[in-house]
């Protein structure tokens, strides 16, 4: 199966508005995202998106319209549109996703699984999660949500 990366900027200042949008943007335009993710890059945040197949000019262009800067990275092309600076973090942001190397997943697979507390061998075996760190840690109470982070390569969740 092959996957495209789509990581989208507006300049965000504050973290929580680009999870607000990156939430909105994944229940209307980017519905297929099987990870949703955002990133800090260069003093703001970005959001990345891991989706089937890559969206549509229509769509492209709709976001651009919006004011965001987007790129589109498949497994044998990319795509950039939108205002220069932003097109710089969205792809950044994308990069970082692809090679998870940096970012918050917000949406990632078997998220809605998780209710209530769970063995870290569930959340291994029935997530996109990868790791729970601390090492020894043997369940999680989930209080509803997760948001584990892209480190090393992996989907790593910090338990407090």
């Amino acid at each position: 199966m092959t996957s495209t990366y789509v990581g989208i900027d507006a300049g965000h200042e504050n973290r929580w508005e680009a999870e607000k949008i990156a939430l909105e943007l994944h229940d209307t335009v980017l519905t297929t995202a099987r990870t949703v993710a955002v990133h800090e890059v260069d003093g703001h945040y970005a959001m990345s998106f891991l989706v089937p197949v890559a969206p549509s000019d229509a769509v492209v262009t709709s976001l651009v319209e919006q004011g965001f800067g987007v790129s589109v990275r498949g497994a044998s092309s990319g795509r950039l549109a939108g205002p220069e600076a932003l097109r710089v973090g969205a792809s950044t942001a994308a990069e970082a996703h692809q090679y998870r190397r940096e970012g918050r997943a917000l949406r990632f697979q078997g998220q809605r699984s998780l209710r209530g507390r769970h063995g870290v061998s569930d959340i291994l075996a029935f997530t996109a999660i990868e790791a729970v760190l601390p090492r020894g840690t043997h369940s999680v109470d989930t209080r509803g949500n997760l948001t584990p982070l892209f480190q090393d390569g992996k989907l790593v969740l910090v338990v407090d």
